[in-house]
C-alpha cells in the first residue's frame, strides 16, 4: 500500500514537472530539444529514483544546512540535469518513412521476442532505434529483418505501433533515429 502511494507521488511530481516545463516553453514547443532520444523512464521518473543521487543530495543537505530555497532549487535543478544525461541516447543518423506492424512467433536475431523491438532491412540486430510520429515516441530494438513492402522503412511490433498510432491505422509516417550509446 505504501509502495504504490510512493510511485503515485512519483508520477505526479514527473507530470507536475513536465506540465511546467510544457507552459515555459513557446507555443507547440517542446521544453527539451531532441526529447525523443531520452529513455522513456525519463518522464516516469526522477533524479530520486537513482540511489547515487539521492546520496549525493543527502550528503549537499548535511554540508549546506542553512541553504536558501534558491540554491535548493539549483541544486536540485543540477540533479535533473545529471538524471537526464544518464537516460539521453546520442543521435546516430535519421531516417523518414511509413512504418507499418507485424506480429512475429521469433525474431530472426533473438527467438521469441516481446516488447518493443522492429525489424529492419538494413540496420544491425541489437540495434536502438527512437520511432516518432507527432508528439509520440517509442525506443525499440531492432531484431528482425523486414519490411518487405517497398516504401516502408520498418516493420514494428504490435505493442510499439500501439505507442504511436491505434493498430487499426495500418501505415503511420514517422522519424527514425538511430540510437547511440549513452
Amino acid at each position: 500500500m505504501q509502495s504504490s502511494t510512493k510511485k503515485r507521488g512519483l508520477v505526479v511530481a514527473a507530470l507536475t514537472a513536465v506540465l511546467l516545463l510544457t507552459a515555459l516553453a513557446p507555443a507547440g514547443a517542446h521544453p527539451l530539444a531532441r526529447w525523443w532520444q531520452y529513455e522513456m523512464e525519463t518522464w516516469t521518473h526522477t533524479w530520486k529514483s537513482v540511489p547515487k543521487l539521492r546520496h549525493a543530495d543527502n550528503r549537499w543537505h548535511n554540508n549546506n544546512p542553512e541553504a536558501v530555497s534558491a540554491d535548493v532549487q539549483t541544486w536540485h535543478a543540477s540533479l535533473t540535469d545529471r538524471f537526464r544525461q544518464r537516460n539521453f541516447n546520442r543521435a546516430g543518423g535519421k531516417q523518414r518513412g511509413q512504418v507499418s506492424w507485424y506480429s512475429a512467433s521469433h525474431g530472426y536475431c533473438t527467438p521469441h521476442t516481446t516488447g518493443y523491438y522492429a525489424a529492419s532491412r538494413t540496420l544491425p540486430c541489437g540495434t536502438r532505434v527512437s520511432v516518432r510520429s507527432g508528439d509520440r515516441y517509442v525506443i525499440v530494438t531492432i531484431q528482425d529483418r523486414g519490411p518487405y513492402v517497398s516504401g516502408r522503412i520498418l516493420d514494428l511490433s504490435k505493442a510499439a505501433f500501439r505507442k504511436l498510432a491505434p493498430l487499426g491505422s495500418g501505415v503511420i509516417s514517422v522519424t527514425a533515429t538511430r540510437l547511440r550509446g549513452k
